[in-house]
C-alpha cells in the first residue's frame, strides 16, 4: 500500500524540488517493504532559519530545547506526535551532491520505518545510566542528554544497516562520508570541553552518532577502507587516548540485534563501563 504523504510548506518551496524529494521518499518506501508506515508528514522549509525556529519551538514544548542539535542537518525525523514526520531544509540541501541528498532523505525514511512510533521516544533511561548518576552524583539533565545522544547513535546505526541490506550502498556511503567531516563547531566544542570530563563525554558521544551511522559500511568491499579513514579523520582533532575510547565501542555497535530498546540498553552498558566510568575515573 502506498504511503500517504501530507506536505506542509514553509516559505517559497520550489515545486520541482518538492517533487524530486517525494519521488525519492516513495521509491525508498517501496524498496523497504514490508513495513507498517501508512502516513508521513513531510515538512519542507525554504530557509534554514525557518526550520531552526520551528524545531526549537517543538523541542521547547517537550521541555527538551537543550537537546535540539539539528542546526547542521538538512533532513531530520521524529515521531513525537505518534506518527512519523520528516523535516527537510531546501537551503541546506540545495548545493550538496546528488548522492548525499538522496542518502540523507533515505536515511530519514529509514527512521520512519524502524522508529516511527512514539514508543521509540518514551524509552526508560537504561539502568547503567541510573547507576552512573548515583555513583558520580551526576545531574539528571546531564544523564538525559547522554541518553539522548546514545539513543540516536543506536538508531542511526540501525537505519544505515537496514538501508545497506536493502541495496542502498553508493548513496549511503556518500552520505556517511559527508557526515564524517568535523565541523568548525565540533572542533571548537572539543577545545572548550578539554579538561572537563563531563563536557568531554558529551562531545565524544556526539561524535559517536556519526561514527555509528557509518559503521555498517566498514565491512563493505568497495567503501570500507575509505569509511575507516574518514572515521579517523573525523575524530582527528581529539587526543589519541580519547579517540581510543570512541573506537573501542565499534565492536559493541556491531553486536546489536533487531530490537531497538534492547540495543539501547546493551549499548548503554558498554558506554557506561568502557567509556564514561573510565573518563570520570581519569583512566
Amino acid at each position: 500500500m502506498r504511503v500517504k504523504i501530507v506536505i506542509s510548506q514553509f516559505g517559497n518551496v520550489d515545486a520541482e524540488e518538492a517533487s524530486s524529494i517525494i519521488q525519492i521518499i516513495e521509491e525508498c518506501y517501496d524498496r523497504l517493504e514490508p513495513h507498517d508506515v501508512l502516513l508521513l508528514d513531510l515538512y519542507l522549509f525554504e530557509r534554514s532559519s525557518s526550520l531552526d525556529a520551528f524545531m526549537l519551538e517543538e523541542y521547547s514544548k517537550m521541555g527538551r530545547s537543550s537537546s535540539y542539535m539539528g542546526q547542521s542537518f538538512f533532513a531530520m525525523h521524529d515521531a513525537w506526535h505518534g506518527t512519523s514526520r520528516i523535516f527537510i531544509c531546501l537551503e541546506r540541501m540545495r548545493n550538496l551532491p546528488k548522492l548525499v541528498r538522496e542518502g540523507g532523505i533515505q536515511h530519514e525514511v529509514g527512521h520512519s520505518v524502524l522508529h516511527g512510533s512514539l514508543k521509540h521516544y518514551l524509552l526508560p533511561v537504561p539502568l547503567p545510566f541510573i547507576e552512573l548518576k548515583e555513583s558520580f552524583n551526576l545531574p539528571e539533565e546531564y544523564i538525559l542528554d547522554l541518553f539522548y545522544l546514545l539513543s540516536i547513535a543506536v538508531k542511526d546505526y540501525e537505519v544505515t544497516r537496514l538501508l545497506y541490506r536493502k541495496g542502498y550502498v553508493d548513496c549511503q556511503a556518500h552520505y556517511t562520508k559527508y557526515l564524517l567531516k568535523p565541523s568548525e563547531e565540533e572542533i571548537a566544542a572539543w577545545g572548550l570541553a578539554r579538561g572537563e570530563p563531563l563536557k568531554e563525554i558529551l562531545c565524544l558521544m556526539s561524535c559517536m552518532k556519526n561514527i555509528a551511522c557509518a559503521a555498517p559500511l566498514l565491512r563493505d568491499e568497495k567503501y570500507g577502507g575509505e569509511i575507516h579513514s574518514r572515521m579517523l579523520e573525523y575524530i582527528g582533532h581529539i587526543s589519541e587516548d580519547f579517540q581510543g575510547h570512541v573506537l573501542s565501542l565499534l565492536g559493541d555497535i556491531y553486536s546489536l540485534d533487531e530490537d531497538t530498546e534492547n540495543n539501547i540498553n546493551r549499548f548503554a552498558n558498554a558506554v557506561a563501563k568502557k567509556f564514561v566510568e573510565r573518563i570520570l575515573k581519569g583512566r
